[in-house]
């Protein structure tokens, strides 16, 4: 049987009490609820960690034509504390050919190859984990970058080159590893979601290296 296809990989947000009363900040950052997970919004990423458990590092590339308004998505993934971060990445519209291999370009300098042998589909046919030792170098790149491609085959044959902002990345990535540490030993507990819950709107990459597009053209 085929596995469903994934739209999205962004689910949100908790706001977290600490002993005593309720508090709308975690690792000093301000935190709401949605989805039974606490976010946060980090310019281009939505951050968000499940109580105990796996915390994302999400972003979009916005298209109007697309069943959620997006096309793609590029997310970092830890599982626990002690894991490492995973590079997963989703082409709503269409497939990838995996064999062909993929390639992350960080500001157009440094291209990192990803083989056939190290993406697999853990969980739906259009979503792609990247191995350990490439999401490992690929986050590296990432930290100090300000956008990052993702270069691939789609089955059919046509060349796709996708362009990611990473404004807000090192900030989003901060905040999960506290958060994730701090929900891992209980020292703060979801309480009741609040009525104010902020909704995000993904922006267009807002720190561009030139208006190439999304290569989708």
């Amino acid at each position: 049987m085929m596995r469903r296809i994934t739209i999205g990989l962004a689910s949100a947000g908790v706001m977290l009490a600490g002993t005593g009363a309720q508090a709308e900040q975690l690792c000093n950052q301000q935190v709401h609820q949605k989805f039974d997970e606490t976010r946060i919004y980090s310019r281009s990423f939505i951050a968000t960690c499940q109580p105990g458990s796996v915390c994302r590092l999400v972003t979009h590339r916005l298209d109007k034509n697309a069943p959620l308004g997006f096309s793609h998505t590029l997310t970092f993934q830890r599982v626990d504390p002690q894991s490492n971060w995973q590079v997963l990445l989703v082409d709503v519209l269409g497939l990838a050919e995996t064999q062909a291999g993929f390639a992350l370009t960080v500001d157009k300098n440094t291209a990192l190859n990803a083989s056939g042998q190290s993406i697999t589909t853990p969980v739906s046919v259009n979503e792609y984990a990247l191995d350990e030792i490439v999401s490992g170098q690929a986050l590296s790149e990432a930290k100090p970058g300000d956008n990052i491609s993702w270069s691939y085959t789609v089955k059919g044959g046509e060349t796709s080159n996708v362009r990611f902002s990473l404004a807000g990345l090192t900030n989003a990535l901060e905040w999960a590893e506290c958060a994730q540490a701090e929900l891992a030993s209980g020292k703060s507990n979801p309480p009741e979601p609040g009525s104010e819950k902020p909704e995000y709107s993904p922006p267009e990459p807002d720190v561009p290296v030139d208006p190439v597009g999304d290569g989708r053209d």
